[in-house]
């Protein structure tokens, strides 16, 4: 068996992925910082084969916004099924209503560090320019779905954004007058089902790309071609 020691002068895109090599690498405290899915149960049961330069919190963004998403779409689920009186009146309806605010600030918070990461990694080089572009499509769809879930919501500042919003977005020839601050079924439905649906279609050919592509080296590091896919070791 390899010693310990010789396992911090090896390129860590070839180690096995252990915690105990990378404890001997850069200490046990930032060992466990990185990933906490370094030790069991929790590396067998996840099954990880994401490589070291990507064992870090600063690359989980995007699994955190989808995250974010997937309550998003849950707790929407069931304030569309219960109608606007309940989470008006009712203490879980509001509760269910605060959270699902919430997680979407969450979502646009964990949405800007991932694209910070990406930018800051280079990971947009090359042929992953592609999910690049995915990713921008689905910024300015977050930014359509969070005004009109605010026109849905019925409250003072949901009457405060149609008030501000009425003539700079809704008056304009080109949205034939389809949907606007007054026609809350409209609003609530592309809120509801439209937008949803086709961010969450982008979503999963973002997903599809970086599995097929693998995740980016950062820039300096060992070229795509290089990094050898998982052979089972880790």
């Amino acid at each position: 068996m390899t010693p310990p020691t010789a396992h911090a002068e090896l390129d860590p895109l070839r180690v096995p992925d252990q915690f105990s090599v990378r404890r001997h690498q850069v200490g046990f405290t930032k060992a466990l910082l990185e990933s906490f899915a370094y030790v069991r149960p929790f590396g067998p049961s996840f099954k990880k084969t994401a490589p070291f330069y990507a064992e870090s919190y600063w690359y989980a963004m995007g699994g955190l916004t989808f995250l974010m998403f997937v309550y998003l779409t849950l707790s929407g689920i069931a304030m569309a099924w219960l109608a606007p009186y309940w989470w008006l009146t009712s203490p879980a309806g509001r509760f269910v209503k605060s959270t699902h605010y919430w997680a979407a600030q969450g979502f646009f918070f964990f949405m800007f560090l991932h694209i910070i990461r990406v930018w800051a990694t280079g990971a947009y080089r090359g042929r992953r320019l592609l999910n690049w572009v995915l990713g921008i499509l689905m910024l300015l769809l977050a930014f359509a779905e969070n005004l009109f879930g605010l026109l849905a919501r019925g409250d003072w500042e949901s009457q405060f954004v149609a008030l501000h919003s009425g003539n700079m977005l809704f008056l304009e020839p080109f949205f034939f007058h389809l949907f606007g601050p007054g026609n809350f079924t409209a609003d609530l439905t592309i809120h509801i089902a439209l937008i949803p649906v086709i961010l969450f279609a982008l979503i999963l050919a973002h997903i599809a790309l970086v599995r097929m592509q693998s995740i980016a080296p950062p820039l300096g590091d060992t070229p795509d071609e290089e990094v050898k896919p998982d052979d089972g070791a880790r």
